[in-house]
């Protein structure tokens, strides 16, 4: 090779390697423009996290006592026009707290009383009138209770011959069935007999069993168009969520968020926001499109421990929490969702019923 050829050779390998950094270097954000732009990224979704949270509840909003002494309440229910019942499994109690009133006892002969919910009035033959569907583990039934009356039956009581574990929490749907989950806190010492699952039990009174996927299953919701079935798991503090393809019937279960702690019962807003009780941290808030945006209510704002809540009020836009020995409310911005086993259109005649 010539001298001169060896010069063209080494000028234009010296040419490509300069013009290869330079293109390098065009591509890559200075540090100090890729700082700028990832603090504004961070601004940004700051600020909608905080409009988020806005829509939700008033940036100076506190839990108020609704009443105290209790051994640990559990399973608020609203009934259609907003009034709120709820259990107390220690002392075998359900209370009833009618709106701007005082809370007043129900009952005092439950079994455990535990996760309750108002079945549709009048809208399946599986439900006879104003009954409150309700968990009772240590009796390791599902009963319904009439609000009129005080009067009791069974609707589900086991499966392949044998009882329940300890049914704890339950959501009706819109055919007058229901999905129930069945763990085992052992409470009074009662043996596991079978495994920690989730049923349904139809309008026909069959029950089938619909997952297996929890370690010890707990609160279990459906969402406001019933879609959706959330259930969570207590024992590894994740929700599972299903489609919901017919009565009993789901599809495509899947992991959908982790929870701060081991999550209890929970309820959904009007927007189909997530509201799950986690014991001592409060309550946690995920949104519907998207569970890594999140939001806590909890000592902050009042509220030392959520075991399960329901929204309620006239307008239901008051979140009430079990909080163990307590009942608590919180004024949120946004209303509560209206559960898919149906509200009666005559609701004015309902309230005569239910608060004569």
């Amino acid at each position: 090779m010539t001298t001169v050829n060896h010069f063209v050779v080494l000028f234009v390998a010296t040419f490509i390697c300069v013009n290869d950094v330079f293109s390098q270097c065009q591509a890559t954000t200075p540090p100090r423009e890729q700082a700028a732009s990832e603090q504004m990224a961070h601004e940004q979704a700051a600020r909608e996290q905080t409009e988020w949270i806005g829509t939700l509840i008033a940036p100076d909003a506190e839990a108020f006592v609704l009443g105290t002494g209790y051994g640990f309440c559990e399973g608020p229910a609203a009934d259609p026009v907003g009034n709120i019942y709820f259990s107390d499994g220690k002392k075998n109690a359900i209370h009833f707290y009618p709106y701007g009133r005082e809370v007043q006892l129900f009952t005092d002969r439950t079994i455990d009383a535990n996760g309750m919910m108002f079945g549709p009035l009048g809208e399946s033959h599986v439900v006879h009138g104003p009954e409150l569907f309700v968990c009772e583990g240590a009796a390791y039934r599902v009963s319904a209770y009439d609000t009129r009356t005080g009067e009791r039956r069974t609707i589900a009581e086991g499966i392949d011959g044998g009882r329940f574990n300890e049914p704890n929490d339950l959501a009706i749907d819109r055919f007058g069935g229901f999905y129930f989950t069945d763990p085992n806190y052992r409470h009074g010492g009662q043996e596991t007999v079978r495994k920690e699952d989730t049923y349904y039990c139809s309008a026909e009174g069959v029950v089938s069993r619909v997952s297996t996927v929890c370690k010890k299953p707990n609160g279990v919701l459906l969402s406001p168009d019933g879609s959706r079935l959330y259930l969570a798991d207590n024992g590894d503090s994740r929700i599972y969520v299903y489609d919901v393809a017919g009565p009993g019937k789901l599809e495509n279960e899947r992991s959908w968020a982790k929870t701060i702690g081991g999550p209890d019962g929970m309820t959904c807003d009007a927007q189909g926001n997530l509201y799950v009780c986690c014991g001592p941290k409060g309550v946690e808030i995920f949104a519907s499109d998207d569970p890594s945006r999140r939001a806590m209510l909890g000592r902050d704002r009042g509220i030392g421990y959520a075991s399960n809540c329901v929204f309620g009020g006239p307008d239901r836009k008051v979140l009430y929490i079990t909080a163990a020995d307590a009942f608590l409310g919180i004024q949120m911005n946004v209303a509560g969702m209206v559960p898919v086993c149906a509200v009666p259109a005559n609701a004015a005649s309902v309230n005569n019923r239910l608060n004569p």
